[in-house]
C-alpha cells in the first residue's frame, strides 16, 4: 500500500459503514472500483490537478455517473472536494480489507519456488485456516529464486520459510 494509506482509512471506514448498513458492500465495492480505475487514468490524474473540484466531479459524473448510486456520488464529492482523488486506490484497497475482515476471511499470499499441487494446496489452506483461525483467500505466486520452501505473507504477517532464508540465517551465524 503506498503512502495514502493513513488518509484513506477513514473514508474507508466511512464508506464501508454505509454499505454494510445498507446491504451494498458488494454494490460498493464494485463501484469504488470503477471510482479508483478512473482515477488512476493518465487523464484524469492529470485533471485531478488542473481542474476545479465541481469540474472535476462533472468530468466523473459524466465518465461514469450512470455506474454510480446518489450515496456514492456524494461520497465521491467529499473526496474531489476535498483533493483526495490521489487516495481513491488506497481507499478501495482499505474498504476490501474491511469487507473481508467483517466476513472473517484473511487474504493471504503465498510464495513458492514451484506450482503447487491441488492436495498441496488444499492442505495449506487447512493449515492456515487454522493457524489464522479464519477463513483463508489464496494468492499463488512462484519465484524460482526461493530454491525451495515458502513465503507466506497475510497483511503485517511473514511467515518466510524459504531455502534462500535459510541460507541467508546459516551465513549470518557463519559470520558472527
Amino acid at each position: 500500500m503506498s503512502g495514502l494509506t493513513t488518509i484513506a482509512r477513514p473514508y474507508a471506514k466511512a464508506a464501508f459503514g454505509y454499505a454494510s448498513d445498507n446491504s451494498a458492500v458488494d454494490q460498493w465495492s464494485s463501484m469504488l472500483e470503477l471510482a479508483k480505475t478512473l482515477s488512476l487514468a493518465p487523464e484524469l490524474e492529470k485533471a485531478a490537478l488542473r481542474l476545479q473540484p465541481e469540474q472535476l466531479m462533472q468530468l466523473y459524473f459524466d465518465v461514469a455517473g450512470e455506474y454510480f448510486d446518489e450515496p456514492l456520488q456524494n461520497f465521491l464529492k467529499v473526496i474531489i472536494e476535498n483533493r483526495r482523488t490521489s487516495a481513491l486506490s488506497d481507499i478501495y484497497q482499505q474498504f476490501q480489507l474491511l469487507s473481508a475482515e467483517a466476513l472473517n476471511v484473511k487474504e493471504v499470499t503465498v510464495t513458492t519456488s514451484f506450482e503447487l499441487s491441488e492436495a498441496q494446496l488444499a492442505e495449506l489452506v487447512k493449515s492456515l485456516e487454522k493457524h489464522f483461525d479464519c477463513s483463508v483467500k489464496m494468492n499463488c505466486l512462484v519465484d524460482s529464486e526461493l530454491i525451495g520452501g515458502a513465503v507466506i505473507r497475510s497483511g503485517d504477517t511473514v511467515l518466510d520459510n524459504s531455502l534462500v532464508s535459510r541460507i541467508n540465517r546459516l551465513k549470518d551465524v557463519i559470520k558472527s
